[in-house]
């Protein structure tokens, strides 16, 4: 049996539909954060989530055993947010000047005002996958923004809203 390119899975995985959110870390006096689809909750007793970083990208090292970061759970008003955080390349300086936000109480990183919901974790375990690294993280504390409805999704290669 013939191993499966990088080219066919890609093919594959992007036909599955999934929630779009931005992980934001502090590194020094600089926020960091970057776009991700693949924010699970992994246990509820005790609050645990997970999330996949590819291993070059800056955020990588921000989130190291022991550091806190922040998730925002974009609703429908997030998708620029969504997509001048998935561009590679951009300027680690100022990244989130045009992205309204504010700073986590538990870890000081940016929880994005176009999420309808976000949370604080602290990481407990790394775990290497290929490209990619998986994030482990206690959660610290959460929280919904009433206001804001609907979400972006990522499938099929494109960032869409859902109005919900």
């Amino acid at each position: 049996m013939a191993a499966v390119g990088p080219d066919e899975l890609r093919r594959t995985m992007s036909r599955l539909v999934s929630g779009v959110s931005v992980v934001a870390a502090r590194a020094g006096r600089h926020d960091i954060a970057a776009t991700v689809s693949s924010l699970v909750s992994a246990s509820l007793e005790p609050p645990v989530v997970l999330f996949t970083v590819h291993r070059d990208a800056r955020l990588r090292e921000a989130v190291e055993v022991g550091e806190s970061w922040a998730v925002s759970i974009l609703g429908d008003g997030g998708a620029a947010a969504a997509r001048w955080l998935s561009e590679p390349g951009r300027p680690l300086l100022d990244q989130l000047t045009r992205v309204p936000h504010r700073a986590g109480e538990h870890s000081g990183a940016a929880i994005l005002t176009a999420a309808t919901a976000w949370l604080e974790a602290r990481t407990l375990w790394v775990i290497e996958a290929g490209t990619h690294d998986v994030v482990g993280g206690e959660v610290l504390a959460t929280g919904v923004h009433a206001e804001n409805e609907g979400a972006v999704l990522h499938g099929y290669g494109r960032l869409e809203t859902w109005k919900g």
